[in-house]
């Protein structure tokens, strides 16, 4: 009979040492909460790895809202075009941004909502593959600028590039900014029009 009393004693322990270790309802929410990282300013700068692990920095340099008034143009499915250029600087050697469909994500939340460049009819504005995109190589002392493009529900917004290292997240302008990088777009734009 002692052998089946060694057999039951370790199983006791160890059922209630899960329960001492288990957390409670509440303690498992609070450790939910996630501290979100501070909003920058749209133009700030970050410091991120590219495509071969080799440091970039970032920074939104433009915003441009487009709202398609040709009758032959695609409409944006909900409200508004908007293209977000990048300012793309290669800190070491040559280097690209990472891909958007591996280990990085590039998002714009409005509220409660989160658009991404394959939300509603992102893919289909008319810079697509008139402007430079991701497959851009920056080289150190001559940035790139890049574009990614949405298709957002209003103005504004938190512009969230998320990244295996962590999260940054800039306040997008609720109007047209970064003039200088308006031409590509605008050129792009009358492209696509035939203009």
């Amino acid at each position: 009979m002692q052998p089946h009393r060694l057999a039951v004693l370790p199983a006791a322990a160890l059922l209630a040492a899960a329960a001492l270790t288990t957390p409670t309802p509440a303690s498992a929410a609070a450790a939910a909460v996630v501290q979100a990282p501070k909003v920058l300013k749209f133009g700030q700068a970050t410091r991120t790895m590219g495509s071969h692990g080799r440091p970039l920095r970032i920074t939104p340099v433009g915003v441009y809202y487009h709202q398609p008034t040709w009758k032959y143009a695609t409409k944006p499915r909900n409200g508004y075009f908007v293209a977000i250029a990048l300012r793309v600087t290669a800190l070491s050697k040559p280097e690209s941004m990472p891909p958007l469909a591996g280990t990085s994500q590039l998002r714009i939340r409005q509220g409660g909502r989160v658009f991404t460049f394959a939300s509603g009819r992102a893919s289909s504005t008319p810079w697509v593959g008139r402007t430079p995109g991701t497959e851009v190589t920056a080289h150190p002392g001559s940035p790139e600028v890049i574009y990614y493009s949405f298709d957002v529900s209003q103005k504004g917004g938190v512009l969230e590039w998320t990244t295996p290292t962590g999260m940054t997240r800039w306040q997008i302008p609720t109007s047209n900014a970064g003039k200088a990088t308006h031409g590509a777009l605008v050129d792009a734009i009358a492209d696509y029009e035939g203009r």
